[in-house]
């Protein structure tokens, strides 16, 4: 006779791990019962409220119950799990670094702050921003996530901690907001950076000592790194020499602010008090009502030109451009970033084609332009029509033939390696003609050096936010744009400062959608051989 072996529901594997866990010493067994079960399943939590009696799964009942050993030996939740949601974002987490806490948001709050400031006083263009060690990344990332265009640059001691927080920076396609360096406060801090900064922010190691062998939970003290617990005898010792760093690192005008133990906050303001040089020194409690962060301000004012600006803008001959500025470009763009760049006909907003780019649906967000719409592709001269088109007519050729490089779309049916994202969806009246894709080769060396050095089409729009007029230089483009872009890349006024004329090829005869720099009638005069 064979056994087999129980069968759990959701329910039941819930009691059981919660009475477990509450066994074991878990202050909280309940939650942390329902989220290792999250993370086991793939489901959220109410996901698992309304399937209370789905059984588990042999290869889930297994994942799940050495998680809960794990958790049962104090292990925290978020090394089990490997991540952790922190304001907007989620991060990895992994032992050798400090987890993010809630009251950190506190912290950033403060930081968006002074970056809201800077931003204002410099006409709208975010400010640089430095964090000090930097951990997952969770104080930068969110700086960077909700304040498009700000620069951060973000240094730690630890190795694992500057692996990790790069490794959470590219996962949220931050690359080209955020510059993660390992060294020792701001010692490889470009030079040239400093005294640039409109705030420099930092959560160092700030438990007493004493507090730190005799008060603080196991759970935490036997986890997470000492390096960055462990604050010296008053919990002070980093902070002292972030207070010397500061003067050096910001602006005039510019905010330091640091997360501290709550019994020191005084202390940290009188050291600030007495170096001199600052406005304003305050203390601000976290969500439980105890003090926690120290934010003050430098005398002076801030600057009303913002350095980022001057740092996103790299200019290139569109003849004859530079490997440098090929190669930076697409740099931002293989990162996931949104380019502003010169093209044949006006500027543009590009990224990379790739399966879920974040860049792509912030072209949409910077626009102010509706999801629902599918963007161009810019393709390379030597085959891009063939490789990403199929039944292309012979009328179709011979526009590309007579107009590419230059300003003509072409409105193709999509090759089906075309992923679902970027596609016009079907004629609802003739599904089995599939999607669409518009395809142009511009008439610009740039842009057919950046299509091979990112070895992907872009997707592109015009440079200008929706309803307003196409920018035919870089000094035309929104100041929102140029806050929000990754780069821009100036090429001088667009040769024709003129849209580029649209066709569609997927009937048996050419229909012109949008006319611009083309004349129209040339157009099909073209595709009927004439």
């Amino acid at each position: 006779m064979t056994s087999t072996e129980k069968t759990w529901t959701i329910k039941e594997i819930i009691d059981w791990t919660c009475g477990f866990l509450q066994r074991h010493g878990d202050e909280h067994p309940r939650l942390s019962a329902e989220w290792l079960l999250c993370d086991v399943m793939g489901l959220s939590r109410v996901d698992l409220y309304v399937n209370y009696d789905r059984p588990l799964t042999p290869d889930e009942r297994s994942r799940m119950r050495a998680a809960v050993q794990r958790r049962a030996a104090g292990e925290p939740l978020q090394y089990v799990t490997g991540e952790t949601a922190f304001r907007h974002i989620v991060l990895r987490c992994e032992r050798g670094v400090l987890i993010p806490r809630p009251e950190t948001e506190v912290l950033v709050d403060a930081a968006l702050e002074g970056v809201d400031a800077a931003t204002k006083a410099a006409g709208g263009i975010p400010p640089r921003v430095l964090e000090v060690g930097c951990g997952t990344g969770c104080i930068s990332l969110s700086i960077a996530y909700e304040r498009k265009g700000a620069q951060v640059t973000a240094t730690d001691l630890s190795s694992a901690a500057v692996d990790l927080a790069v490794r959470n920076r590219d996962s949220l396609g931050l690359s080209g907001a955020v510059d993660i360096v390992e060294c020792d406060l701001a010692s490889g801090v470009d030079p040239d950076l400093m005294g640039t900064f409109a705030v420099l922010v930092s959560n160092p190691p700030y438990i007493p000592t004493d507090v730190l062998s005799h008060e603080v939970p196991a759970e935490v003290k036997d986890n997470e790194p000492e390096l960055a617990l462990d604050g010296g005898a008053d919990g002070l010792d980093v902070f002292r020499r972030l207070v010397d760093l500061a003067p050096g690192a910001l602006t005039p005008g510019g905010m330091l602010c640091c997360e501290l133990y709550e019994g020191h906050l005084g202390a940290a303001a009188d050291l600030v008090r007495a170096q001199g040089g600052w406005a304003s020194v305050e203390v601000r409690q976290d969500l439980t009502g105890r003090p926690r962060v120290l934010v003050a301000v430098r005398e002076g004012s801030l600057p009303s030109s913002s350095p980022v600006a001057g740092q996103k803008i790299v200019r290139v001959d569109p003849a004859d451009p530079d490997p440098a500025a090929v190669e930076r470009s697409a740099e931002a763009l293989r990162a996931g970033g949104v380019v502003a760049l010169p093209t044949d006909s006006v500027y543009g907003l590009a990224c990379a084609v790739a399966p879920e780019n974040p860049g792509h649906r912030r072209i949409f967000d910077i626009k102010k332009r509706d999801l629902r719409q599918t963007l161009p592709w810019f393709v390379s001269r030597d085959g891009g029509l063939a490789r990403w088109g199929r039944e292309l007519p012979d009328y179709a050729l011979r526009l590309a033939e007579r107009f590419w490089p230059g300003a003509l779309t072409l409105v193709v049916r999509a090759d089906e390696g075309v992923d679902p994202e970027y596609l016009q969806a079907a004629d609802p009246l003739r599904p089995e003609e599939g999607g669409t894709v518009a395809l142009r080769a511009p008439g610009s060396e740039f842009i057919e050096a950046l299509l091979a050095a990112v070895d992907a089409p872009l997707a592109q729009t015009s440079a200008n936010l929706h309803g307003r007029p196409a920018a035919t230089s870089a000094d035309e483009l929104d100041p929102a744009i140029v806050r929000d872009v990754e780069l821009v890349v100036d090429g001088g006024p667009a040769p024709l400062a003129q849209a580029s004329t649209i066709v569609d090829c997927t009937g048996p005869a050419p229909r012109v959608l949008r006319a611009g720099a083309i004349d129209p009638a040339l157009v099909l005069a073209v595709a009927a051989g004439e």
